[in-house]
């Protein structure tokens, strides 16, 4: 009597061996589209702090400046270099009612803008910010009365936590430049800041090329000038 084969129910070890082949590629694959989401998203974060910190450094010098008092004195306003950094901004100003601190003799405030390094940076990379210096009572009113306000914006360091604040991390540059309006007495001011398009250190001695910087810039109306100016008018 003549026996039917028996089919097999097992695979061979050839087919064993490309189907795990062709798994590791899958997870291969699978591991590196996933990698490469993750870059994505870290760059894209990265880009968006960046963002904000600019667009935030911006706005508070922005609002500041509206609050301006300006006069003939040019200490009133002072825009100076302050090396590879870009400038450095200091002027006085009145903040509205309902933002001046109580307690304070005269309403007359000094503040400043300047990029320099993060006193906690270690090693040879560096770690640069926006700092914003801020006084106000009677250091102020004395500096304004004795022409003596370039003295008080000397004392402005990242390491003076009595008077400057940390604004915004990781920014490299600030550039300001007055600009003519369309009339004599209509005075502006351009602002650029700048920032690494990745929140990161910088190498020292390595600058990084415009391409690998992300920049804001704005233009600001000044106030008019006062051509008389006591601390008794604010």
């Amino acid at each position: 009597m003549r026996t039917r084969p028996v089919s097999s129910l097992g695979f061979t070890l050839l087919e064993v061996l490309v189907s795990s082949a062709i798994l590791v590629i899958v997870i291969a694959l699978l591991i590196v589209m996933a990698d490469h989401t993750t870059q994505l998203w870290h760059h894209g974060e990265s880009h968006r702090n960046v963002s904000r910190e600019l667009r935030a450094g911006l706005e508070i010098i922005t609002e500041d400046l509206h609050s301006a008092v300006l006069t003939t004195n040019p200490s009133t306003l002072a825009i100076t270099g302050a090396d590879n950094m870009g400038s450095r901004l200091f002027f006085t100003l009145s903040h509205p009612s309902e933002q001046r601190s109580t307690g304070n003799a005269g309403d007359l405030c000094a503040t400043g803008y300047f990029i320099a390094e993060d006193p906690k940076s270690k090693g040879s990379a560096k770690s640069y910010n926006l700092y914003r210096f801020h006084a106000s009572g009677s250091a102020v009113s004395t500096a304004f009365e004795k022409n003596s306000l370039p003295a008080l914006y000397a004392s402005a360091s990242a390491g003076n936590e009595a008077s400057t604040e940390l604004l915004a991390r990781h920014l490299i540059h600030l550039d300001v430049h007055p600009l003519q309006g369309a009339t004599p007495t209509d005075r502006l001011l351009l602002i650029s800041l700048a920032a690494p398009r990745e929140t990161q250190e910088i190498p020292s001695g390595q600058p990084l090329r415009d391409d690998q910087l992300l920049h804001y810039t704005t233009i600001v109306r000044l106030p008019p000038l006062h051509e008389q100016w006591s601390t008794n008018s604010f």
